[in-house]
């Protein structure tokens, strides 16, 4: 049985279409509610097709809007770097950024290069969000975050995407 609490966070995900920034949102939506809390939740799509903006917003907790206004954000997770820019706004001063790039900045893993070592490219997003999990103040436990995606993956890829969200986990830990 899991210890239901009530969270209070802001969470922006944002990325490029065919990142899997939807799965990212339909993931932590499902995981908040499993433990009892209230969440909101809405995209956003930049061009209709593979390759353009996408931007999801999370507000666990009271909320009434799904959208985060600006300053308002407390995490950031960019599964494609150049989308943490045009998303900046959202976050407060102290927000935790969590960001799929090869730079060697605070809080940044290389998800897409991990991705492709596993033979999943696909599966940076999962890598991605284990990284973030391994972080204390992340709001979702990576347990109750793993339990949600053993039941919404499809079971073509529930194997693969447990072990991309396993590795990005493993690499903060290290």
């Amino acid at each position: 049985m899991i210890k239901k609490k009530q969270l209070d966070a802001q969470i922006v995900i944002c990325g490029r279409g065919g990142q899997g920034i939807l799965f990212l949102t339909r993931l932590l939506d499902e995981t908040a509610i499993l433990l009892g809390s209230n969440v909101i939740s809405s995209e956003t799509h930049g061009m209709a097709m593979r390759g353009g903006s996408v931007t999801s917003h999370i507000r666990i907790g009271n909320y009434h809007s799904p959208l985060i206004p600006s300053g308002k954000g407390d995490f950031l997770l960019a599964v494609n770097e150049s989308e943490e820019q045009f998303n900046r706004h959202l976050l407060k001063m102290d927000a935790r950024l969590y960001i799929n790039s090869s730079s060697r900045r605070p809080n940044t893993i290389c998800a897409e290069k991990i991705a492709r070592e596993l033979g999943a490219p696909m599966a940076a997003n999962l890598v991605l969000l284990g990284f973030a999990s391994a972080h204390a103040d992340f709001p979702l436990q990576h347990a109750h975050i793993h339990k949600v995606l053993e039941k919404i993956s499809p079971s073509k890829a529930l194997e693969m995407n447990l072990r991309a969200f396993h590795e990005g986990y493993q690499t903060a830990a290290d």
